[in-house]
């Protein structure tokens, strides 16, 4: 896509596949401890801009992002699947979340390098609208108007067009499809389900926060404004490196960088010990930069090193605020190690603060802060009074309501979600949907909205609890250091989702 479109979409005519020049560019990942790499097609699909109208001159296209890897279609490395007649292999949808999908692909080690040649599985990856290179209109796709057309349903009608039209094309309508997803993109495949039951066999939805969304039966679940937070705080404190003492030590940084910056010349001065670009990464509030990297380490706990984290990274950071006395010698220390200073460039962006956990914000946020806006407002709350988190911050729609106005000219509708699919009740088994697993992980603070086993898995749904998990580890790639309840989540998951195929209905 580029900025050139503007308001201007592309009339619709038959649907299209297009790739990049003569040969369609490619997205590569290393996978396993061993990194072997694993590519997927670029290509670009001529989307309907608006599923939900129906005269001529609204249907409009653009062109959509997807990857595509059918390497291994056909050639099972495993035990032969039992497949309807005329199938090569099933196809294994990931229901892209928000962010670009190349950022996806090397996430899912699980599906990319295992199932997909365990299986002789197609795997296609399509891009959520907004994001990445599938921006409707460019670079001005969030300008209020325009930004309109982001919503949970168009993404999901995106999906079902895109796999319809791919199926059709590669003489693969009799093929089982499974459905992956993580965080918001579980949530994706969960609703995914309910909306086009036909399309899928199955799906896995790991760490999909629905109940979060879910407000008027957060009383049931035990969640309230401070389970977020209070979930982050307990990954601090029960660390193996000083447990409540580290988690006092991250507070008083905290207290030590606002105190700090409180200033103009305190600004500038902890800009520069912190390697930032300027005072402006800071963000609105001067701990806004460090509060980012606190309240996102427990989700990134992983049991190995990813990008700039080293292995178990809230550990480390506990072990480093064991041995620094200095409150803003530690923070330093946080931040480096999460933004991944590298000893030479300055570290840029802008802290973000906020809602604990993400929520409105402007378009050089990226889509997600006109998203929180309309349907995923989170309400959370924190606390350093009454003892949640590391900062006071009290929820309030209709401050958050006012910031929408501001920015995209919109309010939000927190009940919208539940209404619409269902929230907690479709965990709780009283929605009537099937073929799903749930998995969420002990460590991520995401799992407080998750689907907890309410009771015995069927058949037709299943959870998955990981003690040790920290966001949708199990749709990362088996590796040495994973937990050995990970494993088995694996292999219990893949058990159910071949059984699945292999069960799955034929339509016509």
């Amino acid at each position: 896509m580029t900025s050139s479109m503007g308001w201007v979409v592309v009339a619709v005519g038959m649907m299209a596949c297009v790739a990049v020049g003569s040969a369609a560019p490619q997205v590569c990942a290393k996978f396993g401890a061993e990194g072997e790499q694993v590519c997927a097609d670029e290509l670009f699909f001529d989307q309907q801009l608006d599923h939900f109208r129906y005269e001529e001159a609204s249907v409009q296209t653009w062109k959509h992002r997807f990857l595509q890897n059918t390497e291994n279609w056909g050639k099972a490395t495993g035990d032969k699947l039992d497949l309807p007649p005329g199938c090569d292999g099933p196809i294994l949808l990931y229901t892209g979340n928000e962010g670009p999908i190349d950022a996806f692909w090397g996430s899912n080690g699980f599906m990319v390098h295992h199932l997909a040649p365990t299986w002789g599985a197609a795997l296609l990856f399509p891009e959520e609208r907004y994001y990445g290179k599938s921006a409707p209109f460019g670079n001005t796709s969030l300008e209020p108007a325009k930004a309109a057309f982001l919503t949970t349903e168009q993404i999901l009608a995106d999906y079902a067009g895109l796999l319809t039209w791919w199926k059709e094309t590669h003489n693969a309508t009799t093929c089982p499809v499974i459905a992956f997803g993580g965080s918001y993109g579980g949530t994706l495949t969960t609703y995914f389900r309910r909306a086009y039951p036909a399309l899928t066999c199955g799906g896995l939805a790991a760490s999909a926060p629905i109940g979060y969304y879910s407000h008027s039966a957060w009383a049931s679940h035990d969640v309230t404004q401070f389970t977020w937070i209070d979930i982050v705080q307990n990954v601090f404190s029960t660390t193996e490196h000083g447990g409540e003492a580290c988690f006092n030590k991250l507070k008083a940084s905290v207290s030590a960088v606002a105190a700090m910056g409180a200033t103009a010349a305190g600004r500038a001065a902890l800009a520069k010990q912190s390697h930032l670009c300027s005072p402006d990464v800071l963000g609105a509030d001067p701990t806004n930069f460090l509060i980012d990297a606190l309240e996102t380490l427990p989700q990134s706990d992983y049991p190995y090193a990813i990008g700039s984290l080293p292995a178990w990274p809230v550990n480390a950071t506990c072990a480093a605020a064991a041995s620094i006395d200095d409150p803003i010698a530690l923070a330093v220390n946080v931040t480096d190690m999460f933004y991944g200073y590298n000893g030479a460039d300055c570290i840029d962006g802008e802290g973000q603060g906020g809602i604990p956990g993400g929520g409105p914000g402007p378009a050089s946020w990226g889509p997600w802060g006109y998203q929180s806006c309309t349907e995923t407002l989170h309400q959370f709350s924190s606390s350093v009074t009454t003892g949640h988190g590391f900062r006071d911050f009290d929820f309030s729609l209709g401050s958050a309501s006012q910031t929408c106005q501001q920015l995209y000219q919109v309010q939000p509708n927190p009940r919208w979600a539940e209404q619409r699919w269902g929230g907690f009740h479709i965990g709780d088994g009283h929605t009537g949907v099937t073929n799903l697993i749930w998995s969420n992980g002990g460590l991520d603070p995401w799992h407080g909205g998750g689907f907890l086993r309410p009771f015995e898995n069927t058949d037709e749904l299943h959870w998955f609890f990981l003690p040790e998990g920290a966001h949708h580890l199990d749709l990362r790639g088996p590796h040495p250091a994973d937990p050995a309840n990970v494993t088995a989540t694996r292999a219990a998951q893949e058990t159910i989702l071949r059984g699945w195929i292999e069960n799955c209905p034929q339509l016509g």
